[in-house]
């Protein structure tokens, strides 16, 4: 490929490339600012949605890679850093997401449900007393005056 052909490649791969990095920039932000561990779920999914796309046109025959590492005046070794970074990338979000999976079947459900017997209790507690404040006024023998 002639150098201009290369240059025009490369220039238009780069247009494609920024409004992708556009679009997972926007996804990486919500991402960092999830409210919750259900809220981070749903967040993942969605990044990881967009992220897989995202790499595999990177990667694929033609993309990102193809082209910048055609270019000649650039370190393979980032090159392939880069690649790496994707695959630990995608176990990175696995990771976090089944460490909240974890979380909301564990401690955060022991909570929860520690939460709703405390509620059961007191539920039952107030009943009795209604049961009591109902027996003292109905059965008053007028004892007491």
């Amino acid at each position: 490929m002639g150098r201009a052909k290369r240059r025009r490649a490369v220039s238009a791969a780069g247009d494609r490339i920024q409004e992708e990095h556009g679009r997972v920039r926007d996804v990486i932000r919500v991402l960092g600012e999830a409210p919750d561990l259900v809220e981070l779920l749903r967040r993942l999914e969605d990044f990881r949605a967009a992220i897989m796309p995202h790499f595999a046109a990177e990667e694929e025959p033609g993309g990102f890679f193809d082209v910048v590492a055609g270019c000649g005046n650039l370190d393979l070794g980032r090159i392939q850093q880069l690649r790496q970074d994707h695959w630990a990338f995608l176990a990175e979000i696995d990771r976090l997401g089944e460490a909240a999976r974890a979380c909301l079947r564990g401690p955060v459900a022991e909570v929860l449900r520690q939460a709703a017997d405390l509620a059961r209790r007191v539920q039952e507690h107030e009943a009795r007393e209604v049961e009591v404040l109902g027996d003292a006024l109905y059965n008053d023998s007028g004892e007491g005056d």
